[in-house]
């Protein structure tokens, strides 16, 4: 028997009387249940009237159309299931329904007697059946416990429920949320304790369905969510069955797949595109990062970069995939992203106001405007390099820059670098394969630095390159057509190399198309203030120091030096420089000894010849003191200061220079 469900012993007079005496006297027998002498309380300190004959209060038409709002989803789900309740019960007296959180009554259906009758006690929709509306009852009293409860005859609170007897069952949300209360009521001699089992089922059966619409709902939300979301994502997203079968794809990869039909999903993968066999076989057996798919058809030819995640089931047993597509253009760009294979230089960054270097940077400007390959010559340090980040820069590609020194990748090597290779294709080689850099630079643009010292079988093969703008991976057989512009780069002397038989003549000819020849420093000597100017506060800013300058006489030097090693030289030399230098000039002892060594100055007689460290600054001193009126305006000229000076003409022996203010100072 349910907890709370009706007496076995009920005696209707003695639970009458228990009721006289708790209402007349404030006294509670023994035959009255807790629960119920618990709300007999409660509806005693609310003033409820226990002989009132119009009990429980009506809402209007209006105020009841807001309540029926807030619960349609409630009286939807409970509907069926109340006709099902009344269907057991209908002829035996009872009146069955449903109410809101707050007792007020949404659904009324009964016996058409029984309906009438307990209209009378103000039983009928829109009515509040709370214990405060309508004292202890079914309703009411289970809305205050929270669980089932039936309410007996003389139990009842308000006189004119006593010849009923009602059985009621809060019902509960799927995230347990209170949300009304289902109730069946009859004379009691009609009712028996079972009576309120069958309510409590009926209340769980409703509860159930609003679980299962709330499962379905969220499933729906997740599903929606998740549609989204593949649809949000860049990439093709194709998930398969252990069949091969897809059954779910979003836009992007019915998109790549190039599926025209209606309804892809459901479809065999396979049936779509054979190239996929491989892809399917390898997740079978485990998760795939990345495999090269090749689809063609009808002339197109689109490469994918596939990836698959497996899933499986407890006993181990394949259960199918998830696909990512990605077109190979895109992880290229993505990749040549996080390499950093963009140009960083502009025209701008070419420094040089001398005519060799503004003729190399206006063939150059002209270069970048045309897709012809472009052959840069020049020694190590010149900045070949940064003229091929111009032209890519100046250009109208969209690509990426990607830089490639041939002298530095090992001869095994080089050939799948430029190239790429297919799977397998040798000791070593990935199972998916891998592309080139000149796949990877399609619509934009390779330097191939140091071409000088490229193999020469390598040469044949970029040669065909050239000629035929598509390459073929090593141990493969189709072409994959390119567009790449080509800017290559060397120190050698092409043309002694082709006597030498070390490059081919006919490469030559092809990447001979625009030349541009870069010429050394010490052909441009008269630029070189300005390349100091230029790179002095980079490199005392990155060094964390103050120089700001070169002294008169260290500026000599380095503008006598021969400079082998050109720009690269001398960044190196000034870094030297702005380490060693104490103040904010560098002086010629900060310089590499070795570099004023091989210094070459102009005497006083216009002849040149060579001159120690010593020479040169005593020189150097010598044509400031006799040029200028003080020791100060000496030392400015310099760039050291006084007390620097007194000390290099005691050290040098310079004695003599009186001039008018020489000593003033």
């Amino acid at each position: 028997m349910l907890q709370n469900s009706l007496p076995m012993d009920y005696d209707h007079h003695a639970f009458v009387e228990a009721w006289e005496k708790f209402i007349f006297q404030g006294e509670i027998d023994s035959c009255i249940r807790p629960v119920i002498r618990e709300s007999w309380k409660r509806c005693l300190q609310m003033s409820v009237d226990p002989f009132s004959r119009q009990i429980a209060h009506i809402l209007t038409e209006r105020e009841f159309k807001l309540v029926v709002s807030r619960n349609e989803h409630l009286m939807r789900v409970a509907r069926p299931y109340i006709n099902l309740l009344y269907g057991y019960v209908k002829g035996s007296g009872f009146v069955i329904f449903l109410t809101d959180k707050d007792g007020i009554v949404l659904i009324l259906t009964g016996d058409q007697e029984q309906l009438e009758f307990h209209r009378r006690i103000n039983l009928m929709e829109r009515a509040i059946w709370t214990e405060k509306e309508a004292g202890t009852n079914a309703v009411g009293t289970a809305i205050v416990e929270q669980k089932p409860l039936q309410v007996v005859g003389g139990e009842h609170f308000c006189a004119i429920q006593h010849g009923i007897t009602c059985s009621g069952c809060p019902i509960f949300g799927p995230e347990g949320e209170f949300l009304g209360v289902l109730n069946m009521s009859a004379s009691s001699e009609s009712v028996n304790p079972h009576t309120l089992g069958m309510v409590v089922a009926s209340a769980k059966a409703i509860e159930n369905q609003l679980k299962i619409e709330k499962a379905l709902e969220n499933a729906k939300l997740a599903n929606t969510v998740m549609k989204n979301t593949l649809e949000a994502v860049p990439k093709g997203i194709v998930t398969v069955d252990a069949f091969g079968n897809i059954t779910q794809i979003n836009s992007k990869g019915i998109e790549l797949l190039n599926y025209k039909g209606e309804g892809a999903t459901g479809k065999s993968l396979l049936d779509m595109h054979p190239e996929f066999s491989t892809v399917l076989e390898l997740v079978k057996k485990g998760s795939i990062e990345s495999m090269e798919v090749v689809l063609e058809e009808k002339g197109s030819r689109i490469q994918l970069s596939v990836g698959g995640n497996s899933f499986f089931a407890q006993d181990g047993s394949y259960q199918g995939a998830v696909l990512t597509l990605e077109e190979q253009e895109q992880l290229f760009h993505l990749v040549n992203s996080i390499e950093g294979n963009r140009a960083e230089f502009n025209f701008n960054a070419i420094l040089g106001n001398h005519p060799k270097m503004m003729r190399a940077k206006e063939i150059a400007k002209t270069a970048a405007l045309t897709n012809s390959t472009v052959l840069l010559l020049g020694e190590s340090g010149t900045g070949k390099e940064l003229f091929a980040h111009a032209i890519h820069q100046a250009s109208r590609r969209k690509g990426p820059f990607i830089a490639v020194n041939c002298s530095a990748i090992p001869r095994s090597l080089i050939e799948s670098e430029l190239f790429g290779y297919e799977p397998g294709s040798f000791t070593g080689a990935t199972k998916t394969g891998r592309p080139g850099k000149f796949e990877r630079a399609n619509n934009g643009t390779i330097f191939l630095d140091e071409i000088g010292d490229m193999p020469l079988d390598l040469q044949a093969v970029l040669l065909r390159v050239l000629q035929e703008r598509e390459v073929v991976r090593v141990g493969g057989f189709k072409p994959i057509p390119i567009n790449v512009r080509v800017i290559a780069a060397t120190n050698r002397n092409l043309e002694e190399r082709i006597k030498e038989g070390m490059f081919r003549e006919d490469l030559f000819f092809r990447l001979n198309v625009i030349t541009i020849q870069i010429p050394p420093l010490r052909e441009i000597i008269s630029d070189l203030p300005l390349f100091v100017t230029k790179l002095l506060p980079q490199i005392s800013q990155k060094l964390g120091k103050q120089v700001k300058g070169v002294s008169h006489a260290a500026m000599e030097v380095l503008s006598s030096y021969h400079w082998p090693g050109n720009v690269r030289e001398l960044e190196n030399v000034l870094e030297r420089g702005v380490l060693l230098a104490q103040g904010q000039l560098i002086d010629v002892d900060d310089l590499p000894p070795n570099l004023v060594k091989n210094t070459r100055i102009v005497t006083g007689t216009g002849d040149t010849s060579s001159l120690s460290l010593q020479e040169t600054e005593k020189k150097a001193i010598i044509q400031a003191l006799s040029s200028e009126d003080s020791i100060v305006d000496a030392a400015k000229r310099l760039g050291i200061s006084r007390s620097t000076l007194y000390r290099k003409m005691k050290q040098y022996g310079i004695e003599g220079f009186t001039g008018s203010d020489m000593h003033s100072h």
